[in-house]
């Protein structure tokens, strides 16, 4: 029976239940109170390409373990064990918040940050209760999974300001080293502009790039360290290969978006009249196919799979 259908079975099912009622009455306080929170992401996506990139291949990613996972929907809309707990921890920590507020003295600028991120991940278990009431307890495995990983993203998206200026520092030293290699004069130097502050010029034969905020490759070691992380709650590594997972992940962000830089770079005076066309045809390359790459050499499922199933009977001896 096709999901819709199982779905909406379950809806007419239920929805004479007082039950039913109650827990979309909690579901309903739950988003009031996350709303501000969702305006907040909403907004930072919309300002920001690279986070708005990096949920959109989140959201492919997460359509991807589905669409190669044989997914049962069993008892939809009731409110299964896993979704009853994480619907209590969401709300915990919302008590949690709520105590710290009023039982603090000072509220501090740290203190706000703290209640801030504390908020994040009871977000993500209130995302991950609707689900698993809504489809039932046998997507547990991909809900975790994502909402895993959306608690990471969220939380990783907050310090994107702190980590632009020392990424992109060594996005330039690693590109000027690279370039140095084949055999280009390079310098990096700091050149401050009244109007818009110190700006990081990366000089190559003479002919200035300035290395800006796009060049960090927060965008694409982001986006890597979430498919990283994805797969190894996904695939329930132990935590040093689920280190290695993410360590991977990273490397290879850092290093296509230094491979990106040194592209460009050494385009540029072939293109003079169509740099900005060549700088996001590279980039667009470089990234996918960074992203394609962490997919399949961190074992990316990439055709149907069941890993919840038994494994097979292991053949004894006469």
């Amino acid at each position: 029976m096709p999901i819709r259908h199982t779905l909406f079975q379950g809806f007419l099912q239920n929805k004479s239940s007082s039950q039913f009622w109650l827990n979309c009455f909690f579901y309903l306080c739950l988003g009031l109170t996350f709303w501000p929170t969702t305006k907040w992401f909403a907004q930072n996506a919309y300002e920001q390409t690279r986070i708005l990139h990096a949920l959109v291949v989140l959201l492919f990613a997460s359509v991807l373990l589905v669409r190669f996972n044989k997914i049962q929907i069993v008892l939809p809309f009731t409110l299964n064990r896993s979704a009853r707990n994480c619907l209590i921890s969401a709300y915990g920590l919302l008590l949690i918040c709520v105590l710290i507020q009023q039982f603090s003295t000072h509220y501090s600028q740290t203190l706000k940050g703290l209640l801030a991120l504390m908020s994040i991940p009871a977000y993500c278990l209130a995302l991950a209760s609707v689900i698993l009431f809504i489809f039932g307890e046998k997507t547990k495995r991909i809900t975790i999974t994502v909402a895993g990983t959306l608690c990471a993203f969220l939380t990783l998206s907050t310090l994107i300001g702190t980590l632009d200026w020392p990424l992109r520092v060594l996005a330039g030293k690693w590109s000027a080293q690279a370039l140095e290699l084949i055999g280009k004069s390079v310098q990096l130097g700091l050149h401050t502009d009244q109007t818009e502050g110190p700006q990081l010029i990366l000089l190559v034969n003479q002919h200035p790039f300035h290395v800006a905020s796009e060049c960090n490759g927060f965008g694409v070691i982001l986006t890597s360290l979430l498919i990283a992380l994805l797969l190894a709650i996904y695939r329930r590594l132990k935590w040093f290969d689920f280190l290695l997972n993410l360590i991977a992940g990273v490397v290879l962000g850092f290093a296509f978006n230094v491979a990106r830089i040194v592209i460009i770079v050494l385009l540029a005076p072939s293109v003079p009249d169509h740099y900005h066309l060549m700088h996001e045809i590279v980039g667009t390359i470089t990234y996918w196919g960074c992203l394609a790459l962490v997919w399949i050499v961190l074992n990316g499922p990439i055709k149907d799979e069941s890993i919840d199933e038994p494994p097979p009977p292991q053949p004894v001896g006469d």
